[in-house]
């Protein structure tokens, strides 16, 4: 069924859904802005990164920057339009929050040796509290952000317009050595496996 936000909302177990699933993402970002400061004073491991040493380091942050705010605005707008395909969005953005904890809890891993730290106006304003953190590695949240925007929009356009800035996000990433390749690859599956899951639950 296409709703509008007015047929939506005026349902009352919709509603509950979308409330819910709101006060349930702004925890879960609480608990990660949390988690990031504690991360960031663990040991981790170095990880011999074959393709990170045959490439950069190039400070690329403006068009990282960029790119991933445009496309991230561009398709928050697009899914507000739509409000099962919004609460679909907010549901998979935290289920995938919550697997970046997961997995940055179990694979810590210290920074690239030649990294550039980028610069986020954004993300240090927020998430790490003025702060460079460069613990924040598996799995890269920029990239896995633009592929859960691919993995559920239905429209062709839209699905590669997403992929590609991805894939371009990733490389950059990987160009800087804000991120070790295994943080760019393991971000379309980390991201796939949220949209999946929300698909099971079914709850919009």
């Amino acid at each position: 069924m296409n709703y509008t936000w007015q047929s939506y909302l005026s349902e009352r177990n919709k509603k509950k859904y979308l409330f819910f699933s709101l006060v349930l993402l702004a925890l879960t970002l609480f608990l990660f802005f949390q988690f990031l400061s504690f991360n960031e004073n663990r040991c981790g491991f170095l990880f011999f990164d074959p393709i990170l040493n045959s490439i950069g380091p190039v400070d690329v942050s403006f068009p990282i920057f960029l790119v991933t705010y445009s496309l991230c605005f561009f398709g928050i707008v697009v899914a507000s339009r739509k409000p099962d395909l919004f609460i679909k969005l907010v549901q998979a953005y935290l289920l995938m929050t919550l697997l970046r904890m997961l997995s940055l809890y179990f694979l810590p891993l210290e920074p690239p040796v030649a990294i550039i730290p980028l610069k986020d106006v954004l993300l240090r304003s927020s998430f790490y509290a003025g702060r460079e953190n460069v613990k924040d590695l598996f799995f890269s949240g920029h990239t896995a952000t633009l592929f859960l925007f691919s993995f559920l929009f239905t429209n062709w356009n839209l699905k590669w317009l997403f992929s590609l800035g991805a894939v371009f996000v990733g490389i950059l990433l990987m160009l800087q050595h804000v991120h070790y390749s295994i943080d760019v690859f393991a971000a379309p599956i980390m991201s796939y496996l949220a949209v999946i899951t929300q698909r099971r639950l079914n709850i919009y």
